[in-house]
């Protein structure tokens, strides 16, 4: 079988929410020579000062190797499904025409990354895969579907955590806590069987073409 690569999108509606959701994912994509591109819906303004969050947000990109990241000015908290998102998000898809998008699942109670997902998903029609993350806040309605092996790219995603230096008092990026959902995600895809240091991000289908 002959591997075409892919373009990779990820949106996030803060400076950190794709490394949360799924860093280690994009690294094992840019790993298989895939492109990967990052948009930021926001600049993350009540998490801490907006410019040194879009800062670390770029250095977590270059880390990455990401091809390229856009960060949007919609206002942190005040993220909608309205056509100020869709515009942004769409203006991505006609740039870039990539074949998966990652980003927030609707099943989240956060209202920004609710509703990032619902903006995203106006546009179904226009991507053939799109893979929604889970997120600290996501609802008990999250079902993974699919889980990725990311055990030799979640230092990467360690590494992109600790960059966002304003978000290090959260309990919810202290390397023990990405690393005991990473070890509990890889759990229950059945990994640990043959490898119990293994580690996994989960993820929900809004869409899959095959």
């Amino acid at each position: 079988m002959i591997y075409l690569n892919k373009v990779v999108l990820a949106i996030g509606a803060h400076p950190d929410d794709c490394e949360i959701g799924c860093y280690a994912t994009l690294a094992h994509h840019k790993n298989t020579g895939d492109s990967v591109h990052l948009l930021v819906l926001s600049k993350g303004e009540a998490g801490g000062p907006s410019e040194k969050r879009v800062s670390e947000s770029k250095e977590a990109a270059q880390l990455l190797g990401a091809d390229s990241i856009t960060i949007g000015d919609l206002r942190d908290r005040m993220i909608t499904t309205d056509y100020r998102t869709i515009e942004l998000i769409q203006a991505k898809l006609e740039e870039l025409k990539p074949d998966r998008i990652y980003t927030h699942s609707p099943h989240d109670n956060h209202q920004d990354h609710r509703n990032a997902a619902l903006a995203t998903m106006t546009l179904y029609r226009h991507v053939d895969d799109i893979f929604l993350y889970e997120s600290p806040s996501v609802s008990l309605e999250f079902t993974p579907r699919v889980f990725v092996n990311i055990t030799n790219f979640f230092h990467v995603k360690i590494a992109a955590l600790k960059l966002h230096e304003t978000q290090n008092d959260k309990y919810y990026v202290r390397t023990e806590a990405i690393a005991g959902l990473a070890q509990y995600r890889a759990f229950q895809a059945g990994m640990l069987v043959t490898h119990n240091h293994s580690k996994a991000e989960a993820f929900d289908l809004a869409k899959l073409t095959l």
